[in-house]
């Protein structure tokens, strides 16, 4: 009984926490993500060529993709280990096989070893990013406030904020976008949060607060990166008055009338070459709501999320889910609004971070 147990504990070993939901994933999530990874350095394809030269060129591509990205020493090794692994077929030598074996099988215990570290760190990063949001966003006299947010990697450049103001007493609403992902885009957002708090406690008009943080925060930008952004506030009567650098609009569904108004105000993203007219163009808009009245702010990652057929999830969804569910408390039809999202996203990989607000007017 006990010479069978070794093969059965082996086996226990390696499929240990296995399920059919990881296998999936693997197959469909992970593989795309990791062709995406390597995409960037594969040369399009020419349509002249038949197919199976095509078929060689796109090989040959993605292995010197996969080369590229290994340090150069690592490189040099798993080349060697794939030349000893092609002598030994040729000489029919198990020792060249399993010496090869044994030297890429070292060189991924070294990259495992790696992206664990990164991992840790990417972990580290996540936690801190995630404290530097709001919790629960704040109680208000005049709306019922809901919030989420989501990075497509550990970390993200999507950023929403509540502010009170102690100088003014106004409640100040933040939802802004870097431009791509991952962790450049969240050191940059981080910024953004420190010089949007200290900007608030120092001005009260928004419009002042955007140009501001363009003054401070556009020399800042390198020249591949840019940010949108909505700065909002509520008064002390309900009103709500906002400025959009670049960012979404907002979407206002107006309860009794049973319409949406798409509130558009003219600004221009921060970092762009905007020739000197950011502050000529930029405008701001008030906005009075009646009692159920529901706004919406979001980030592109919303309406731009892409299923597996590549159609975007697109502005018109977002506002028949709110005009279906408007009868429905706001954190509800937050819920649905995801809900919704994750249905219509299925296997497809998630492209950019995805963050909003939600407001309904009590």
């Amino acid at each position: 009984m006990a010479s069978g147990n070794p093969i059965k504990r082996m086996f226990d070993l390696y499929t240990s926490e296995l399920s059919f939901n990881e296998i999936e994933r693997l197959i469909k999530k992970e593989s795309a993500a990791v062709y995406e990874f390597y995409k960037t350095e594969i040369p399009p394809v020419v349509p002249s060529q038949n197919k199976f030269k095509r078929a060689l060129i796109f090989t040959r591509s993605l292995f010197n993709a996969f080369l590229l990205k290994l340090s150069a020493a690592r490189r040099v090794f798993y080349l060697s280990a794939l030349l000893i692994f092609v002598i030994g077929l040729l000489v029919n030598n198990h020792a060249y096989l399993i010496f090869s074996f044994s030297i890429i099988n070292i060189l991924l215990a070294f990259e495992l070893a790696d992206k664990l570290v990164v991992k840790d760190d990417l972990e580290m990063a996540k936690k801190i990013q995630t404290s530097l949001m709001p919790e629960v966003p704040p109680e208000n006299e005049h709306y019922t406030i809901t919030a989420y947010s989501e990075a497509a990697q550990d970390v993200g450049g999507d950023y929403f904020d509540f502010i009170v103001s102690e100088k003014s007493g106004k409640t100040f609403m933040i939802i802004g976008d870097i431009s791509g992902k991952g962790m450049a885009a969240a050191l940059y957002m981080v910024r953004v949060q420190a010089i949007v708090h200290f900007l608030i406690e120092t001005h009260s008009d928004i419009k002042e607060i955007i140009t501001e943080l363009k003054k401070y925060f556009a020399k800042k930008l390198k020249r591949e990166y840019f940010l949108t952004i909505t700065i909002a506030s509520i008064d002390s009567n309900g009103k709500i008055r906002f400025c959009r650098a670049g960012h979404t609009p907002v979407l206002h569904y107006k309860k009794r009338t049973n319409e949406f108004a798409v509130l558009n105000p003219k600004g221009m993203g921060i970092g762009l070459n905007d020739k000197g007219m950011f502050e000529k163009v930029l405008t701001e808009e008030t906005v009075e709501t009646e009692k159920d009245d529901i706004l919406f702010f979001y980030t592109d990652g919303v309406s731009e999320m892409m299923n597996i057929a590549k159609l975007q999830f697109g502005e018109e969804r977002i506002k028949r889910i709110i005009m279906e569910n408007a009868d429905k408390p706001a954190e509800e039809i937050k819920e649905r609004i995801l809900q919704t999202i994750k249905r219509f996203q299925g296997d497809a990989p998630v492209n950019d971070d995805l963050t909003l607000i939600l407001l309904k007017t009590k």
